[in-house]
């Protein structure tokens, strides 16, 4: 297994996009959308076997303001498949599977609705759905944190900056506290992910590398998020599965359900006990990426 390597590609509006590109350069490859918040640093702490094993190639890369990436004032969660297409021309990577988690996923189904046969596969894992669709109550079942997070939001750009910037102190002070907060919100299933020693030292770096540039990152998806995508469920036809914990009260089991019945060509998975972090099944969700 080869070192996992990091590059930068510029864009056409001048924008540097950081992105990390692990396993066989040969192999075929998987684009990952990191969290919100995240970076290109997420993953899981047995990457590199489960890549080895599975014959794989996965490229991550920190959304704009996030870690490394330049950020891209007003961005949609559209924009992503621009940014995506331009890593992988860089790479001399012609078709890929794509995969998001929690913020990532609508992200990920940008590159099925704007990138064609270029994308082979997309996965979703507990990932967010639609809060401008008339049809879809957004908010239910889900935790107050996020509720607090997703209405200033809403409110304005300056009332949303407030909001997060305790959590970007916390997490360059004491990010173990926020975790540790953050786990006594969540289920069972989670919390014992939480206090893996891996896992957590995983966490703990994507989110460090989050907050590189402050808020910016995370507040641009907060914001987009809380506007349309600027593209419907329907374009996005590729073959798509999503994974969803039952449990989960960060983004509830309705988002994946909901996506799942309206994508063109989609199959909803729940995982019964679980919540929000999958991370036991990892390998499953590498493996239908890859074809298996």
């Amino acid at each position: 297994m080869a070192d996992a390597r990091t590059g930068h590609v510029h864009t056409s509006d001048g924008r540097r996009l950081t992105y990390r590109d692990n396993g066989d350069p040969s192999a075929p490859a998987v684009v990952g959308h990191h969290g919100t918040p995240g970076s290109r640093l997420d993953g899981h702490p047995d990457e590199d076997a489960m890549l080895a094993e599975l014959g794989l190639r996965l490229v991550t890369y920190d959304r704009p303001g996030y870690g490394e990436s330049d950020p891209q004032p007003g961005r949609r969660v559209v924009d992503a498949a621009a940014d995506v297409a331009a890593i992988a021309d860089q790479l001399g990577i012609e078709r890929f599977a794509v995969v998001g988690t929690s913020g990532g996923g609508p992200h990920a189904l940008a590159c099925s609705a704007r990138l064609g046969d270029r994308v082979s596969r997309v996965g979703v894992v507990v990932g967010v759905g639609p809060s401008d669709d008339p049809d879809f109550d957004f908010t239910t079942g889900m935790d107050q944190l996020n509720l607090d997070e997703f209405a200033a939001a809403r409110e304005s750009d300056e009332a949303l900056a407030a909001y997060l910037q305790p959590f970007v102190d916390q997490v360059r002070s004491d990010p173990d506290a926020l975790l540790d907060e953050l786990a006594a919100h969540l289920p069972p299933a989670d919390q014992e992910v939480f206090r893996r020693p891996r896992h957590r030292a995983k966490g703990k770096a994507s989110l460090l590398e989050s907050v590189r540039q402050g808020s910016r990152g995370w507040a641009d998806d907060d914001r987009a998020f809380a506007t349309g995508w600027g593209f419907p469920l329907s374009d996005a036809a590729r073959e798509t599965r999503l994974w969803q914990g039952e449990l989960d009260v960060l983004v509830p089991r309705a988002h994946c359900a909901y996506m799942g019945e309206r994508l063109p060509h989609a199959r909803f998975e729940l995982i019964p006990g679980a919540g929000h972090a999958l991370a036991d099944h990892w390998h499953d969700i590498l493996a239908w990426l890859a074809g298996r």
